[in-house]
């Protein structure tokens, strides 16, 4: 007698449903509906209370340093300064045109709150070395306070970085 472990219509069945398989996969990767995931970036700052004083129309807060870390995308990073006595937090997000974090921008006067710079970061990049002051032209925080700063991955959602300094 001759038998046969499997029919042959059983592993016909079995190569088409492979095939389906394998080919949606390709569709889904191919028409984007299978997202690469982007990793988390990794940094690390230091934080310093700038070198000039705060006043009533306002002035530099404080400096974040990276010293470790990925280079990061500026317009995939966001930074969160919270008063940490009023628990108030202040979200400051790139402006291209700008070059610079800017919070609560005001189209009909062309006016900013507060934003961070840096000649560093113009290129739209932070990376190991770079300085940024954090700066206010409204007089938000007051000097003795402290803040904490948050940075933020906007793609993943994910806080990257927190750390504290008292602002003088």
């Amino acid at each position: 007698m001759n038998r046969k472990a499997v029919s042959p219509v059983i592993g016909t069945m079995l190569m088409v449903a492979v095939v389906v398989i394998l080919s949606a996969v390709v569709a889904g990767l191919v028409f984007g509906v299978v997202h690469k995931i982007k990793s988390t970036p990794y940094a690390k700052f230091v934080l310093s209370d700038a070198p000039s004083n705060i006043n009533s129309s306002g002035g530099d807060l404080f400096v974040a340093s990276m010293y470790g870390g990925d280079t990061l995308t500026c317009k995939d990073m966001k930074f969160q300064i919270v008063n940490v006595s009023t628990n108030t937090v202040y979200e400051l997000v790139w402006n291209d045109t700008l070059k610079c974090f800017i919070y609560n921008w005001n189209s009909t006067s062309g006016k900013y709150e507060m934003y961070a710079y840096g000649n560093d970061i113009k290129d739209g990049f932070i990376s190991v070395g770079d300085e940024i002051t954090f700066n206010e032209t409204t007089p938000l925080i007051k000097s003795g306070t402290i803040v904490e700063l948050r940075v933020i991955h906007v793609p993943s959602n994910s806080v990257i970085y927190v750390g504290s300094v008292i602002v003088e």
